[in-house]
């Protein structure tokens, strides 16, 4: 059953805890022959099916908002690294499904083996896969244990999915660094751009300073030619002009 695009399940035993009850309250309402309780039966048992119906609605609505948050947090881990130290943080784990419980009372939980290791991973909520055992998936929840403070380690399940293959944890680790590796020639790279563009720049800039004094200095030779140039042709005018006047 979906209510706005959201999962929700009611456990058979809520049916019948609810059917049991209205049962009750028929059989005393028919044997007094006071019909109001029959119908006081039929609104106590529409609560005793709404409580768990809303408790499962709101449940799956809280996975549903967890889940982007938890893919971008969590990491791969094979599942004999799961340690006490790890309570609490979110992991993502890869494995074949054993075996699979509590689907009668919408709280399903699967044993997930990846070749190192087994564990449980338990959801609060149905969920709308068809997941069966021998299945490849892909987990991703909250290390817990079992019973809150103690118990074997688990995986509070906040999202799964199915998956054509189980990726060694090695594997996705080098993967990780790869990344990293990339990532950080990329960094690098733009530095030794930007830097060798800065380089250039500073280059360019005394060479074209160079440039313009060279260019003022030949001009300014130029004008000393001119003007010595000039100086020279006025003194050989007036030394013509000399003998002249004088005869």
């Amino acid at each position: 059953m979906k209510i706005s695009g959201v999962t929700i399940g009611i456990s058979p035993l809520h049916i019948l805890v609810a059917v049991f009850c209205l049962s009750l309250f028929t059989i005393t309402g028919v044997g007094m022959g006071d019909y109001i309780i029959i119908g006081w039966g039929v609104l106590f048992a529409i609560v005793l099916i709404a409580i768990p119906a809303y408790n499962s609605y709101s449940v799956a609505k809280s996975y549903e908002k967890l889940l982007p948050e938890y893919e971008a947090q969590s990491k791969y881990y094979r599942i004999a690294g799961i340690h006490d130290a790890m309570l609490g943080k979110p992991v993502r784990i890869r494995g074949e499904v054993e075996t699979i419980k509590g689907k009668l009372i919408c709280r399903p939980s699967f044993t997930v083996n990846d070749g190192s290791c087994s564990i449980i991973a338990q959801h609060g909520a149905p969920i709308d896969l068809d997941i069966k055992e021998g299945d490849t998936v892909e987990i991703v929840g909250m290390v817990t244990k079992r019973f809150t403070f103690f118990g074997k380690m688990m995986i509070h399940l906040i999202g799964i999915k199915k998956t054509d293959k189980v990726e060694n944890s090695e594997d996705s680790d080098k993967k990780r660094r790869r990344e990293k590796k990339r990532s950080r020639d990329g960094n690098r790279d733009n530095t030794g751009n930007t830097e060798e563009t800065a380089a250039e720049t500073d280059e360019k800039t005394p060479k074209d300073t160079s440039d313009d004094k060279s260019d003022n200095t030949s001009s300014d030779n130029t004008s000393d030619d001119k003007s010595d140039n000039t100086s020279d042709n006025k003194s050989d005018d007036k030394s013509d002009n000399k003998p002249d006047n004088k005869s």
